[in-house]
């Protein structure tokens, strides 16, 4: 199971041999020996790591909320995986189109869905699957809003969810209602109550608006015993470029949630697409291990329970950094490249050894105190991404096929 969490970018054989190294082993062990023994482990023990991991971060109840609020966000992203049989037979196939046919190619996908504590860094529920279509028992992709519907099961009435434009509905916003709280991006056609906000120059910024079930879903709401009619408070948000956005809310109290608050809230939504830029780039998530659906499965969820490992190894260091008068011009956070590589290193020691739990945990915490990067607010990117835009267009695909390039794996 180690061998899987920490998901060496060396050869298996040389990760093998490292392990035994670590573990003072005089035994050997083949790479044959490695993958069946790993066709064994079910995924789900890596998915009761992973459980693990959130109940032990949230059972003290020390953790930073927003206004009593603990503040998630629901998001999806496409991943892709090695092309073998058994995967296909698991996940969705489809086909990359190009303007030459001969270079058409058959990928395979699967969605992912999140649903990440956007301030204490911790994915509380996460899925990789697709569906089977009832009419001609083909594989077809989840979509966003019901995976969406199936994070619910983890919410409670102390939690805030955001959501971006791409999932509101009247029926997520009825079960969403019945459960949690929620703050979601809207378009300018979803609800015409709504319509007149996103103009810039409108009377009113923050309204209260009956909203009713569209005919198509009445019945259905009625038989889970969810309202066909509701009020919510749309909010409109003028950005720093001058975009307006109209947000959705079942916090209807002023007192609750201030106009004034909106703003930030809806901004705070970008931690999760920082997270699937970690989990895809820094934790290379997309360059799995194996070839079979079971591999598959287990490396999503070790790599989640890996960045969930992290955020409480770190959480309370960086809270000692916030409040630390310092000389520094910027406050201090943990360098994540360090604290990943720390953990990889130590893993053994940390899951395995006899050495006290404690003792290694006091000296990757000492080294990661000395290995800070500073926080700085309102960082501007423009003059990066100018650079970013001169560079050869021969240059980055060579680099992005050298960091996308699979390295050879298992069944």
């Amino acid at each position: 199971m180690t061998m899987i969490l920490k998901k060496s970018n060396k050869s298996l054989q040389n990760s093998l041999n490292d392990m035994l190294l670590d573990l003072d082993e005089d035994n050997t062990i083949t790479n044959s020996a490695y993958i069946q023994a790993r066709a064994k482990l079910n995924w789900t023990a890596f998915r009761e790591y992973f459980d693990l991991s959130v109940n032990s971060f949230y059972s003290d109840g020390d953790f930073s909320k927003f206004k009593g609020f603990r503040l998630l966000a629901v998001d999806g992203s496409i991943v892709i995986l090695p092309n073998s049989l058994d995967i296909k037979q698991e996940f969705n196939p489809t086909i990359a189109k190009c303007q030459i046919k001969e270079y058409e190619k058959e990928v395979i996908q699967a969605r992912v869905s999140c649903l990440y504590d956007v301030i204490n860094n911790i994915v509380i529920d996460a899925s990789i699957n697709n569906k089977i279509n009832s009419k001609d028992n083909t594989l077809k992709a989840y979509g966003e809003r019901a995976l969406a519907f199936k994070h619910l099961e983890y919410c409670t009435k102390e939690d805030l969810v955001i959501f971006d434009r791409g999932y509101p509905s009247y029926e997520l916003f009825a079960k969403y209602s019945k459960k949690s709280n929620f703050i979601c991006r809207v378009k300018k056609t979803s609800f015409k109550g709504a319509k007149a906000l996103f103009n810039p120059h409108s009377e009113h910024k923050d309204i209260i608006v009956d909203i009713t079930a569209p005919k198509a879903i009445k019945s259905s709401l009625k038989k889970s015993k969810l309202p066909t009619k509701m009020k919510i408070r749309f909010i409109q948000v003028i950005l720093d470029n001058a975009t307006v956005e109209v947000l959705a809310t079942n916090v209807l109290k002023h007192n609750i949630l201030e106009y004034n608050d909106f703003k930030e809230l809806y901004a705070k939504r970008w931690g999760i697409e920082s997270y699937y830029n970690l989990i895809k780039n820094r934790l290379s998530l997309e360059n799995f291990t194996g070839k079979s659906a079971l591999s598959i499965k287990q490396d999503f969820y070790s790599t989640l329970f890996l960045t969930n490992f992290e955020a409480l190894l770190t959480y309370e260091l960086n809270q000692e950094l916030k409040e630390k008068k310092s000389d520094n011009r910027y406050e201090q956070k943990i360098n994540k490249a360090v604290s990943f590589n720390l953990i990889k290193m130590k893993l053994f020691d940390l899951l395995y050894k006899d050495t006290p739990l404690d003792t290694t945990l006091q000296k990757i915490e000492k080294l990661l105190i000395q290995n800070t990067i500073a926080i700085r607010p309102n960082r501007k990117t423009k003059a990066r991404l100018d650079k970013e835009r001169q560079k050869s267009t021969i240059a980055n695909n060579s680099i992005n096929h050298l960091k996308r390039k699979k390295k050879n794996v298992g069944n």
